[in-house]
């Protein structure tokens, strides 16, 4: 998926896709909310003493929203501390 077509899908800017996949900003819950409902996926975020922030979308039938485990394809690959890297999934 293109950074325009996320953009489009949850109403953000290409500008601010790009600036959230280069770690330039730090996203709020809604921001991520909307990032979920653009590729129709839960959304887990997990927080880690001494680990950070861990940002990932869970696979179809884990029993968690929509979605067994964390994807590994067509999905963005799970971020640290802030950086989302969202338009990388196709």
């Amino acid at each position: 998926m293109t950074q325009a077509r996320l953009a489009e899908l949850s109403g953000m800017t290409q500008a601010a896709i790009s600036r959230l996949e280069r770690g330039k900003c730090m996203p709020t819950f809604p921001l991520l909310e909307r990032i979920s409902r653009a590729f129709d996926a839960p959304l887990l975020v997990a927080i880690e003493p001494g680990r950070g922030v861990t940002v990932a979308f869970a696979a179809a039938g884990d029993g968690r929203g929509r979605g067994s485990g964390a994807r590994t394809r067509n999905a963005p690959a799970p971020v640290r501390n802030g950086r989302v890297v969202a338009a990388q999934a196709s």
